[in-house]
């Protein structure tokens, strides 16, 4: 006698999603659900005071295969993956993640200027990859953690060779305040907001001038 074939683990997504999902109402009576798009940000700093020079440039953020899209990944099991179709961000991470950036390093460093792309001689070009962005709710007994890990290296473009200046690897976790996508976006957000500064200060100090 053939027993019925164990699911794929893809089969239990429903499942594994309904742990970002609030107030579900019985089969009948639920109404269309609709795709909601969130964003990375934080507040940007105030600028620093004191003399600017150099122009960085801050290059397209690579993203690691399993986050390059937009939907929010779920960690379920130690090797086991989901993709939540309905909560997504409004564009492709890295493309968020490089506006950030951007936005956060002209206000939060002395360089002259910090763009994504210009004609100008630059001074400094700064690499990012983002190695990971998801959920981990491997435990359901616990609310998931918010987790996000990048490298950067700054590349100094003034030097033959264009030799790497600094790198570093940036990681942060943040507990989810209930288990709703809003709260997860919120709790990437918190995230970064304790990353940037560490990043910013570590740039400036990598760029000042050697004595």
């Amino acid at each position: 006698m053939r027993t019925a074939p164990r699911p794929h683990r893809l089969a239990l997504l429903p499942l594994a999603l309904a742990v970002l999902c609030a107030g579900c109402t019985p089969l009948l009576e639920r109404k269309p659900v609709e795709k909601q798009r969130f964003v990375l940000q934080t507040p940007l700093p105030e600028p620093l005071p004191g003399s600017r020079t150099g122009v960085l440039r801050v290059g397209v953020v690579r993203v690691s295969p399993p986050f390059q899209n937009r939907g929010f990944v779920l960690r379920t099991g130690d090797d086991a993956y989901a993709s939540d179709f309905y909560n997504e961000f409004a564009a492709p991470p890295g493309t968020l993640l490089r506006d950030l950036l951007v936005g956060w390093l002209r206000n939060g460093t002395h360089f002259a200027s910090v763009v994504r792309s210009s004609e100008a001689s630059l001074d400094w070009v700064l690499e990012t990859d983002l190695e990971s962005l998801f959920a981990d709710a491997r435990d359901p007994a616990a609310p998931p953690q918010a987790k996000i890990a990048f490298s950067v290296r700054l590349i100094d473009a003034r030097a033959a060779g264009l030799p790497i200046r600094f790198e570093k690897r940036y990681a942060a976790s943040e507990a989810v305040a209930d288990r709703t996508p809003r709260a997860l976006a919120e709790a990437w957000n918190r995230a970064l907001g304790r990353l940037l500064p560490e990043l910013a200060a570590d740039l400036d100090a990598a760029s000042a001038p050697r004595r």
